[in-house]
């Protein structure tokens, strides 16, 4: 299961980690997202779009929750994570190869058949600071 979320030169894949104790709420089937991405900082970034579809099933949902892949985003420390039934949060800082570290807060809510959120980064670049901001909504749109 994955919420794609696109942070300019740093992609943010949300792939699945150890279960909690609390699954989310969300149906399994075919799920369309759709990611939208501002930029501020030094550098003029166009807005940025992005739609996607997976199908998500009853055994990717018992495997857990989602956070960043570490592996997209260089090394990684989570800070705070917080996961129940309806909701999941986390802060975390990455640093990539060049040296640039961005830091990320998320909050993302399960409704069932929709799953909206907003993740907010801060990133420190040889171009300058950005902030960057995807706004995450997800919604089932049938069986896979």
């Amino acid at each position: 299961m994955r919420f794609p979320a696109y942070m300019g030169a740093l992609m943010v894949l949300l792939a699945p980690v150890v279960a909690s104790a609390d699954q989310p709420n969300i149906q399994p089937g075919e799920w369309e997202y759709e990611n939208v991405t501002t930029f501020e900082g030094d550098m003029e970034i166009p807005d940025q779009t992005e739609t996607s579809r997976e199908c998500v099933t009853q055994d990717d949902i018992d495997e857990g929750v989602v956070t960043p892949d570490e592996a997209e985003m260089g090394e990684c420390e989570i800070i705070d994570k917080r996961v129940s039934s309806s909701s999941m949060s986390y802060s975390m800082v990455c640093v990539d190869g060049e040296g640039g570290e961005m830091t990320m807060d998320a909050d993302i809510e399960f409704h069932g058949d929709r799953v909206t959120g907003v993740i907010r980064g801060d990133m420190e670049t040889p171009m300058g600071e950005m902030q960057v901001e995807t706004r995450m909504d997800g919604r089932r749109i049938g069986d896979c």
